[in-house]
C-alpha cells in the first residue's frame, strides 16, 4: 500500500484530522471539525523579504459555533484565540499571526470546533513582499487530505535544491504530547546518501531548520520518525524569496 502526493508549489499547506489517520483517500475538498496548518509566518526573511500569512475560514453549516485557534512555536504553545462563526460565515485575516495573536515569528496553527458536525474549511497562503521584486504567494485550498508521517513508514520530499541560488529548510510540527525523533537522509539523484542527521523535537512544538554543508540539485529527503509528526521541506530562492513546498509522502516498505 502506498500513499503518493505530487510535489506542490506551496509555502503553507492545510492538513486535516478527524479521528484516526486514514489512507488511500481520493483528494477532495472537505470540511472538517479540526484542521492543522503546520506552517505560517509573520517574519522577516533573507535579502529584504518579509513573510505573512493570509487566511480564510468558512463555516459550511447553518449553525453558529466557536472555533479555537492554537498557535504553536518553537517552545510550545504561544497562544489561543476563539473565532465565532455564524452559519455560512467566512472570516478573512490578511496577516493571521498578527491579527489573532499579535505575534512576530513562525509556527503551526490548529483550528478545532470541538464537536462533530461543526465543520469548516480553511484556506491559507504565505506571501512575501520584497521591494523591487513584487509579491510572491501561493494559495492553499482545503484540497488533498494529507496526514502526518508515521512510525513504520519512510516519508519522502522530492526535488529539493541547495546551491548558491537556493536554500532548503526542513520543517517539523510535533502535534503529539511526546518527544519525536526524526532521522533525515538526503539523497542525490543517483540515490547516494550525502547527509544524515537525527534530531529530537519536544511535544507540541514547531521547528524549521536549514540543510547546510552540501550542494544538491533534484535531491530527495527521506524521513523516519518514532512518533507521528507533520514534516515538510521548502526550497527558497535566495534572490526573490519565492518558495516551493514539498510535503512528506509516506511509503510502506
Amino acid at each position: 500500500m502506498k500513499r503518493l502526493f505530487g510535489c506542490l508549489v506551496l509555502s503553507a499547506i492545510v492538513l486535516f484530522a478527524r479521528g484516526a489517520p486514514a489512507r488511500d483517500l481520493t483528494p477532495q475538498l472537505g470540511a472538517f471539525s479540526k484542521i492543522v496548518i503546520p506552517t505560517s509566518a509573520n517574519v522577516a526573511g533573507q535579502a529584504g523579504t518579509f513573510y505573512r500569512t493570509r487566511l480564510t475560514i468558512l463555516n459550511v453549516t447553518n449553525d453558529t459555533f466557536d472555533v479555537s485557534v492554537i498557535l504553536y512555536g518553537g517552545v510550545g504553545q504561544v497562544g489561543i484565540q476563539s473565532i465565532t462563526l455564524a452559519g455560512h460565515q467566512a472570516r478573512v485575516y490578511e496577516n493571521v499571526l498578527q491579527d489573532l495573536f499579535q505575534f512576530g515569528g513562525a509556527g503551526a496553527l490548529v483550528f478545532d470546533s470541538h464537536a462533530s458536525g461543526r465543520d469548516f474549511i480553511v484556506t491559507a497562503e504565505v506571501f512575501n513582499d520584497k521591494p523591487g521584486c513584487g509579491r510572491f504567494k501561493t494559495v492553499v485550498t482545503g484540497g488533498p487530505i494529507l496526514e502526518p508521517s508515521l512510525p513504520g513508514f519512510d516519508s519522502y520530499s522530492l526535488g529539493v535544491i541547495v546551491d548558491a541560488n537556493n536554500r532548503t529548510n526542513i520543517g517539523v510540527f510535533n502535534a503529539s504530547n511526546q518527544t519525536v525523533n526524526v532521522t533525515i537522509d538526503v539523497l542525490d539523484g543517483a540515490g547516494n546518501i550525502v547527509k544524515t542527521q537525527t534530531s529530537s523535537f519536544p511535544a507540541l512544538t514547531w521547528n524549521q531548520f536549514g540543510l547546510t554543508g552540501l550542494t544538491i540539485s533534484n535531491g530527495v529527503v527521506r524521513y523516519r520518525v518514532d512518533q507521528a509528526a507533520f514534516i515538510w521541506a521548502v526550497t527558497v530562492s535566495n534572490d526573490s524569496g519565492d518558495g516551493t513546498f514539498f510535503p512528506a509522502a509516506d511509503v510502506v516498505q
